[in-house]
């Protein structure tokens, strides 16, 4: 299934919570349109980001178009780690916020029925 090309590849995906890492919040950022690639680029590359997305704003209300998800071992480890992308964004960081959950509702892999 390899060799086809069913499967691109086998991995392990460790719990980060049993790791300790329990301060983990979605990050949002306005930047402009012209950059977004570049930050996305420069923000996926940090080795605390494990999702970055770019998505549509909804304007005038939600002004955010990257998405990155921040790892950290508490709420105060993951806002040192933004404020560093905040750093690495200042040029082009029109504003940002840090969304943290409040519970897990599901958190599985995905299921395939074959």
């Amino acid at each position: 299934m390899l060799r086809s090309g069913i499967i691109r590849r086998l991995g392990l995906v460790p719990n980060h919570y049993r790791l300790g890492f329990k301060g983990n919040g979605m990050t949002v950022w306005n930047i402009p349109d012209d950059r977004l690639q570049e930050a996305g680029e420069r923000i996926g590359a940090m080795d605390f980001v494990s999702h970055c997305y770019a998505r549509p704003r909804h304007l005038p209300d939600w002004p955010y178009n990257l998405f990155a998800m921040v790892h950290g071992r508490d709420r105060g480890d993951v806002i040192d780690k933004v404020n560093e992308l905040s750093h690495e964004l200042s040029e082009c960081n029109q504003g940002h916020e840090v969304l943290f959950s409040s519970a897990v509702l599901k958190k599985t892999g995905m299921r395939l029925a074959i």
